[in-house]
């Protein structure tokens, strides 16, 4: 029987099994009202669709807002719930999406004009003739940059420049494929370095503050710059192993290979990647949000003409879709009430800070793997200021660091669906390194780097 075969058996044994419980059980039992077993069996069959790839990923992600219209609504209004089927649609085209709309544009501007090829010269030229080199310094590239930009930033801007990279290998090498998921690693990892880096640190910083705990900008790079060290080296690591091949050096180049001439669309490409790039960069100045910034590069490409129509059907709508359908399930799981009973059933009483720290990162971890690990930030550390305890400085920043560490599937962070969006790894390649690194750095940063959090002062 085919992996695709084996996946629709499993998923349809879970939607019988939830309809059977859905059918018996009454569905109160538990405490958990009906919309919230409505969500959980949503969340049970996207899971298992987009882990097996029984069906296309974006085809689950069109069955998430299928299943929510048709099935959860209704159920939340015959709770008393009233909702409108807008706050489903609206993820599809979200601030992230425009976001990766952008991040399109831009590689498809560079390949355009080969410049994603004379940069990708520039990477071998810096980095070596070695893969094991050439991996690294992305990586190490990649990590830098995301611990200051936006990291589905980040990932789009260096994904176009290794996509050459990655295509000079053979159809299904392991050296494009680890090259590749390189990027969303790095860039999931080095969010950790400052508390700008990834959306669950600034969340955990603005909690923090109010709560007059916070931290300054030095101390948490002090918390999180060795952990990133860390942690880009087991990536590049597990990479090199779980992705070798006989013959890893990479394809030599001259620098005749790629000629670029300069002419006005080359101007124009540079200077609204600069443009944009500033403009991510200095986010907290403006105001302005990354998806906001992410529409110049669509309006002056396609606007001048650089990129056609035939230059916008050409992007991955698929994985667009593919990212709606994670957005959705996250508002699927808040609006439900499943997430609030989730955290209800935690066993926080009588527990220290260590126990808290370890049990809120894992359910952070845990849950961002198949939700916005925003969405998850603002769920979880709301609960967390409101516990009476010591402190919860380390809880807070363990359960931003769960959040940020969650990297097993495609639909777990923006950089991952990103890298996925290339055609030239699939689930199981991601999900084998992802979760392993995901497992060992939340293992690593709840056990070790709680001790040297407090070495460093953090409480």
């Amino acid at each position: 029987m085919s992996k695709q075969a084996v996946g629709r058996v499993i998923a349809m044994a879970v939607v019988t099994v939830f309809a059977t419980e859905l059918g018996l059980s009454q569905l109160e039992s538990h405490g958990l009202p009906y919309p919230g077993y409505v969500a959980l069996g949503i969340l049970a069959i996207a899971a298992t669709l987009w882990v097996t790839e029984a069906v296309p990923l974006f085809v689950t992600s069109l069955a998430v807002l299928f299943l929510s219209i048709v099935w959860l609504v209704p159920s939340m209004r015959d709770a008393g719930t009233s909702i409108s089927p807008q706050a489903f649609y609206s993820p599809f085209f979200s601030d992230v999406i425009v976001l990766f709309l952008g991040g399109f544009s831009l590689s498809a501007a560079l390949k355009k004009k080969r410049l994603d090829e004379w940069l990708a010269s520039k990477i071998i030229h810096q980095t070596g003739s070695t893969f094991p080199k050439l991996l690294l310094g992305v990586m190490a590239v990649t990590a830098v940059l995301s611990m200051w930009l936006s990291n589905t930033a980040t990932a789009a801007m260096m994904l176009a420049m290794v996509l050459p990279l990655a295509n000079r290998f053979p159809e299904n090498h392991g050296n494009a494929k680890a090259l590749l998921l390189a990027i969303p690693f790095a860039a999931n990892i080095g969010g950790l370095g400052t508390p700008i880096g990834s959306p669950p640190n600034a969340i955990a910083m603005q909690y923090m503050s109010r709560a007059g705990i916070a931290p300054d900008f030095s101390t948490w790079m002090l918390i999180g710059l060795p952990g990133v060290a860390v942690m880009l080296g087991l990536a590049w690591g597990t990479l090199l192993v779980l992705f070798r091949e006989s013959a890893s050096p990479m394809p030599e180049t001259s620098g005749d290979l790629v000629r670029v001439t300069l002419d006005r669309s080359i101007l124009v490409i540079t200077l609204t990647v600069a443009i944009t790039v500033f403009g991510w960069m200095t986010a907290s100045l403006h105001g302005l949000s990354s998806g906001t910034i992410a529409m110049i590069p669509l309006l002056v490409f396609f606007g001048t003409g650089i990129l056609q129509n035939r230059d916008l059907r050409d992007m991955s709508w698929d994985v667009l879709l593919m990212m709606g359908g994670g957005l959705c399930l996250g508002t699927v799981i808040a609006e439900s009430g499943l997430a609030d009973w989730l955290v209800a059933q935690l066993p926080v009483d009588g527990l220290g800070i260590f126990m808290l720290t370890a049990l809120f990162g894992t359910v952070a971890c845990t849950m961002s793997s198949l939700m916005s690990n925003t969405a998850t930030a603002n769920l979880l550390l709301p609960i967390i200021i409101g516990l009476s305890v010591e402190t919860t400085s380390p809880i807070m920043i363990g359960t931003a660091f769960g959040c940020s560490l969650a990297m097993p599937l495609p639909i777990s962070t923006p950089p991952n669906a990103m890298a996925f969006s290339s055609g030239k790894i699939n689930v199981g390649d991601m999900v084998r390194p992802g979760l392993l690194l995901t497992i060992v750095g939340v293992s690593l940063a709840l056990t070790t780097g709680y001790a040297w959090w407090k070495a460093m002062g953090l409480w």
